[in-house]
């Protein structure tokens, strides 16, 4: 009888409420206060997101520690899955802010084993977290797929929910859609490698 194996799959983990609405709401509000002091480290991104990656890493604001603690048991539990007894710390973190038509093209974390995307404030109308298959470009793709399954689709998409933890390997190239948000949506990205390395 013939069976399908799945191998090289491409794992995602999501964790949903990682932290209370009042946590998030003094996080956000610091990021907010950051945002008027230093400037954005994303001049040269196309899609204008205010961004403190290489102008103010969240690892020097005590206010982000358990934020950092969190993420990283998180990260090992990932680990894990993976059958990995490497102990990975966070190498960077940093905060991100769109509004309205503010983007991320595709883009990858390259120097990192895993990466994580946390939401501590999403309104209305918010732009969804976009991953890409890491097999593309397919050079003769399959053909007339009449609708799509885990086997052959290409993208997948997360709507952004606050408290929303995303794990993936950092090699995955990901994007985030414009969003319709009149009010700030806030994420913090955080790179993680293997302890002393």
């Amino acid at each position: 009888m013939a069976y399908i194996e799945t191998w090289f799959p491409t794992a995602i983990y999501i964790q949903k409420k990682l932290f209370p609405k009042s946590v998030n709401e003094k996080w956000s509000n610091r990021i907010l206060e950051i945002q008027k002091e230093v400037p954005s480290g994303g001049i040269d991104w196309e899609g204008k997101t205010y961004t403190t990656h290489t102008t103010f890493d969240l690892k020097e604001d005590n206010i982000f520690d358990e934020l950092i603690s969190q993420v990283t048991d998180h990260v090992k539990e990932f680990a894990a899955a993976h059958n990995s007894t490497a102990l990975y710390s966070c190498q960077h973190a940093w905060a991100n802010v769109s509004i309205e038509g503010n983007y991320q093209e595709y883009h990858t974390h390259d120097g990192s084993v895993f990466s994580a995307v946390y939401y501590p404030k999403v309104p209305e109308g918010s732009g969804a977290l976009l991953f890409e298959d890491p097999r593309l470009p397919d050079m003769l793709p399959i053909a007339s797929i009449p609708e799509r399954n885990n086997l052959s689709y290409h993208k997948v998409g997360y709507e952004a929910e606050e408290g929303m933890l995303v794990i993936f390997r950092s090699y995955l190239r990901h994007a985030v859609r414009a969003g319709s948000n009149k009010e700030p949506r806030i994420s913090f990205a955080l790179n993680f490698g293997p302890d002393g390395v």
